[in-house]
C-alpha cells in the first residue's frame, strides 16, 4: 500500500488506532489479580484486513500479480490493507460493531475497554490493544462462552491464560 501518498480529506478523514493508556492495562490486570478473576488471551490474526472502508480507494495491481493483458487496471478496495492511514480506525469500527452484537459496550474514556454485564457474576471485561485481546471475569464459564463467540467471528490464536500482556504481569 502507498499510504504515504494518501491525502487527508480526500483519501481519509481520521487516523485512529484502538490503543489505550498503559496504566489502564496495568490497572485492569491488577483488578483481575485482586479479585482472583479468570483471564484468557487472544491474538486476532491479520487484524487490519477486517476493517471495512467507507472511502473509495483504488490501488495499482501489485508487481508480479497483474493479470496478463490487464496490467493497466486497478483494484477497488472494499477492506483496509496494512499501510492505509485509516486501517486502524476501520478495524476498530468493525470490532466495535462486532462486540455490540455480542452485547458488549465500550468505555467512552478508553477505546480498548469493553464490558459485558448480565445478572449476578455474569460480567466479562475485554481489554483490547490493537490485535491483542484479553477476556476476564469472575465466572470462567461465562468468560469462556464469550471467548468462543468472539473466536467464531474472528480468526484468532488462543493464547490461554496469559502470564503477561504488553509487559504487564497478569498474576
Amino acid at each position: 500500500m502507498k499510504g504515504f501518498s494518501q491525502v487527508e480529506g480526500l483519501d481519509f478523514d481520521q487516523v485512529f488506532s484502538p490503543v489505550m493508556h498503559f496504566e489502564t492495562v496495568c490497572l485492569m490486570l491488577a483488578l483481575t489479580a485482586l479479585e482472583n478473576w479468570y483471564i484468557t488471551g487472544r491474538d486476532v490474526r491479520s487484524t487490519y484486513l477486517y476493517g471495512k472502508l467507507d472511502e473509495e480507494i483504488y490501488m495499482e495491481q501489485p508487481e508480479g500479480f497483474a493479470a496478463p493483458g490487464q496490467e493497466h487496471k486497478v483494484l477497488h478496495l472494499w477492506r483496509a490493507l496494512y499501510g492505509l492511514k485509516q486501517a486502524g480506525l476501520a478495524w476498530w469500527c468493525t470490532l466495535d460493531e462486532s462486540l455490540k452484537e455480542l452485547r458488549f459496550e465500550h468505555l467512552k474514556s478508553e477505546a480498548g475497554i469493553f464490558f459485558y454485564k448480565k445478572k449476578g457474576t455474569n460480567i466479562v471485561i475485554s481489554i483490547i490493544y490493537v490485535d491483542d485481546t484479553l477476556f476476564c471475569g469472575p465466572n470462567k464459564a461465562v468468560v469462556d462462552a464469550i471467548k468462543v463467540q468472539f473466536m467464531c467471528k474472528w480468526e484468532c490464536r488462543d493464547l490461554g491464560e496469559p502470564n503477561e500482556f504488553l509487559r504487564c504481569a497478569s498474576k
